[in-house]
């Protein structure tokens, strides 16, 4: 991860997808829901140019095209909003942060390091019957912010679930900064 890319992640409070493939696994469910539409729309649009126009009625319309549509466009947003870095401010040191991302990334897994002086990324590779395909965890450092965020792999093949990994990730991460803060707070190294 580039210095600019987390520049940008920071500004915007989103992880960047590197590259094209990357963007066309996360986003790959939705452009598989926009296909049907896509595909009656255009072939309607034919026909009605070529002058042989077929028949079309409004639950054909409603089945092929808007039902698709208005869950192609929900699942736009829901992957949209999978790519939100999650935020806490701390009081902790650089040293302390590092090793707490450290020691969770040891408890649930991660294979990872910091590809920057502030930018964290790793990858989780988990059994086939685990019923995921891997997530990727990146972690941002700017200032005394942390930001976080986990995502089904875009390496990997497309997922639309997580079955609660992603959340896990980032929640363990966060809580256990915010307990090495109050441990800090109070006193107890």
């Amino acid at each position: 991860m580039t210095k600019e890319e987390c520049n940008i992640s920071i500004a915007t409070g989103e992880r960047q997808l590197p590259g094209f493939w990357a963007k066309a696994t996360h986003y790959g469910v939705v452009l598989f829901c926009l296909f049907f539409p896509a595909i009656f729309l255009c072939n309607y649009l034919f026909n009605y140019l070529k002058g042989t126009q077929l028949p079309f009625d409004a639950s054909e319309l409603c089945i092929f095209v808007v039902l698709p549509f208005v869950f192609g466009v929900l699942l736009f947003m829901l992957q949209k909003r999978r790519l939100k870095f999650k935020h806490i401010t701390t009081t902790l040191t650089r040293a302390q942060i590092e090793a707490i991302i450290h020691r969770v990334g040891d408890e649930l897994e991660w294979k990872g390091h910091f590809v920057s002086s502030n930018a964290y990324k790793a990858k989780t590779y988990p059994g086939f019957f685990s019923g995921s395909w891997g997530e990727a965890i990146t972690i941002l450092l700017a200032g005394n912010s942390v930001f976080v965020n986990s995502i089904c792999d875009p390496d990997k093949r497309g997922s639309l679930a997580s079955f609660g990994r992603n959340r896990e990730n980032e929640n363990t991460l966060i809580e256990s900064i915010k307990r090495a803060e109050q441990l800090v707070a109070s006193g107890m190294h």
